[in-house]
């Protein structure tokens, strides 16, 4: 029989390089495609912040994204947070729902700190 640890409330699974910290925040997403002649479209849609590290994030929504596509994720206003950009890099079927496990990358030093301080406050929080 095989017995397996639950994961941290902080960390999640120990592999990971950057501390993740489990929400459960509603946030607006903005998605873009690109279209034909070099133009793209967007929309926005509603979606739930699962967890957040300094290096990446987890959402789930019920519209199906394609890996690396570009989303801009917009933190309600007490977080505090400017809207940020992942990249789709996986993608989980949550029977209606979708779970994107988003790379950041090319965040500017204040956008990096804001989220540091941001991370913290939750640490701080559930110990």
């Amino acid at each position: 029989m095989e017995v397996r640890k639950s994961a941290s409330p902080l960390s999640g699974r120990e592999r990971r390089k950057n501390t993740r910290v489990q929400l459960d925040i509603s946030l607006k997403l903005s998605i873009y495609q690109w279209e034909q002649e070099g133009s793209f479209s967007g929309q926005n849609i509603d979606g739930t912040l699962f967890d957040l590290s300094e290096s990446g994030l987890q959402i789930t929504t019920d519209v199906l994204l394609a890996p690396d596509m570009f989303v801009v994720i917009h933190f309600p206003q007490e977080a505090e947070l400017p809207p940020i950009t992942g990249r789709v890099i996986r993608i989980v079927t949550e029977g209606r729902s979708y779970r994107y496990g988003c790379m950041l990358s090319g965040l500017p030093p204040y956008v990096r700190i804001k989220l540091e301080q941001y991370i913290e406050a939750h640490i701080a929080s559930t110990v």
